[in-house]
């Protein structure tokens, strides 16, 4: 983890105690605005599983599924029993132990993260189960962009990446 990881870590961190702490004084409040911040909660404890808990091709998927999903981007899915044509990332998340949700349209894909290799290319990334039973193969609108391969150069030495298209490792 690099200096700029361990302070948004920390500030993530920081801003989550906050809002527990408030969250106890709203204990006995029923509302519908507790209820949001409750959620709000959970969700900066899937941002902080997304730097303790997943390893380093999952961190780049899941970023570049985040980053889609704020420049409007698209994904498609194809696994052995499924294709959903080209549809707007709703919500990624973390989960406990490595359980990663990504929500496309109204599809729920789920996976965990040390039971799959990972093979990436310029607009595409394919998850191979380690039994070899099933494959995820998602497809970018737009391409891994060079800011956020930069933030991972160690990405061939993980054990989960199986293959990294030359043209990704030249940029």
């Amino acid at each position: 983890m690099n200096n700029e990881d361990e302070l948004l870590l920390e500030c993530i961190e920081d801003v989550y105690h906050a809002l527990d702490k408030a969250l106890l004084k709203m204990k006995k409040i029923r509302s519908v605005h507790v209820t949001k911040l409750e959620t709000l909660a959970e969700d900066l404890r899937s941002q902080r599983r997304i730097f303790e808990d997943v390893s380093l091709p999952a961190r780049l998927i899941i970023e570049h599924l985040i980053s889609l999903q704020y420049q409007a981007g698209q994904v498609a899915l194809e696994t052995e029993y499924l294709r959903l044509s080209s549809s707007n990332v709703c919500a990624v998340k973390a989960e406990e132990f490595g359980l990663i949700k990504v929500l496309l349209g109204e599809l729920e894909i789920t996976w965990h993260d040390s039971d799959y290799f990972y093979f990436f290319y310029p607009d595409k990334v394919e998850l191979r189960a380690k039994n070899e039973r099933s494959s995820i193969k998602l497809f970018f609108s737009i391409d891994f962009s060079l800011n956020i391969l930069g933030k991972f150069a160690e990405l061939s030495k993980s054990p989960n990446v199986k293959y990294i298209h030359p043209q990704i490792e030249q940029q």
